[in-house]
């Protein structure tokens, strides 16, 4: 009869392990889920803040060219703050001061220097002093309304309309 009982303690000791680590498992389950669709929306929130920073420097410059009285194209004065700056010395951070003159509609927005995706990406650096490369964004162009669509592989995307100066925000459509 002793080896019988010690038989079953074991099988209960055994039942309670196998239960404990089921209970682990799907307690780490849980977790890695949560944890995991929280990665998936780092870039969308990186992105935000490009949009963002993408409105407060279009009303940045849309003040310039209204102090300075309405040129058809203004000079902007931005320092690169692209990857690697914070190790540039003071001297290295320089910005070509052809690129930095930008064209404006009577409406006082930024235009494109070309209608086109190469127009978008040289607007985008005028504007944002930084590389799309830095943000991992692809450039789109439509023609009819003139906009610019900056999307990223996290699912989200930034509208630039030239003639208006809209800029939209959209998450979830990549």
């Amino acid at each position: 009869m002793q080896k019988q009982q010690k038989s079953e303690s074991d099988l209960l000791r055994t039942y309670g392990r196998i239960i404990t680590l089921t209970l682990v498992l799907v307690i780490m389950a849980v977790i890695a889920s949560k944890h995991f669709s929280s990665v998936e929306n780092i870039g969308t929130k990186g992105l935000q803040l490009e949009h963002s920073r993408l409105l407060y420097v279009l009303a940045m410059v849309k003040s310039q060219w209204l102090s300075q009285g309405r040129p058809s194209a203004l000079k902007l004065s931005w320092e690169d703050t692209g990857v690697g700056s914070a190790n540039r010395q003071p001297n290295e951070v320089k910005v070509q001061p052809q690129n930095n003159i930008i064209q404006m509609s009577p409406q006082g927005w930024p235009l494109l220097n070309s209608s086109d995706e190469a127009g978008c990406r040289a607007l985008w650096h005028q504007l944002m002093a930084s590389d799309l490369h830095d943000i991992k964004a692809d450039v789109f162009y439509q023609k009819e309304p003139e906009i610019c669509r900056f999307t990223t592989e996290q699912s989200g995307s930034i509208s630039y309309q030239a003639s208006s100066g809209r800029v939209i925000f959209l998450e979830g459509s990549g």
